[in-house]
């Protein structure tokens, strides 16, 4: 969809992005992250919990289904590793110790208000520092905690920030519309 190539495509370093259930984040981070694995580079996407990165390790695997016999997947670490020698893998916040150490040129937060602010500043935030990465924050918001404080930047025009929010209603998918409604 043309709003969410406008998100992807925005030059900015850490993009916020707080949009309504079923508007698309998913989806959209989940394009974003195998294009740029696919294209040699590092991506992590962080979700609360493990029980968490459930949907996004279906996603990965249906969307590489057609070429997965050229990848080297590992399930139990889910971790894809692509032929240009970039690779995604998925994490959970809620052990950050396994994120740490690690280099990423993306890191993508699912449901990031959901996750601890000291995980954000002290674990994701240092491993885009060796590749001069980007991190993508997809939210459903809740209140104004640190997710919020981050999409204000954006909103008000911090360099190297950028926000951008939208209602479910914003799909277009006829179903997801009519359930908005």
């Amino acid at each position: 969809r043309e709003d969410q190539i406008q998100i992807v495509t925005a030059p900015a370093t850490i993009k916020c992005v707080a949009m309504g259930r079923r508007w698309g984040k998913t989806y959209m981070a989940g394009i974003y992250a195998l294009t740029a694995a696919d294209m040699g580079g590092s991506v992590a996407w962080a979700v609360p919990i493990y029980k968490n990165a459930r949907s996004p390790w279906r996603f990965a695997e249906a969307m590489t289904a057609p070429v997965a016999n050229k990848l080297r997947i590992n399930r139990t670490e889910r971790v894809m590793e692509f032929p240009s020698g970039g690779r995604l893998s998925i994490y959970s916040a809620d052990n950050d110790v396994s994120i740490r150490g690690e280099a990423f040129g993306l890191v993508i937060v699912d449901e990031a208000a959901m996750v601890r602010e000291e995980t954000y500043t002290d674990v994701i935030l240092p491993t885009l520092a060796d590749r001069s990465g980007r991190v993508l924050l997809i939210s459903t918001p809740k209140g104004r905690n640190w997710f919020w404080r981050e999409w204000q930047r954006g909103r008000s025009g911090q360099p190297g920030y950028a926000s951008f929010q939208a209602p479910t209603s914003a799909n277009p998918i006829p179903s997801i519309k009519q359930a908005a409604e």
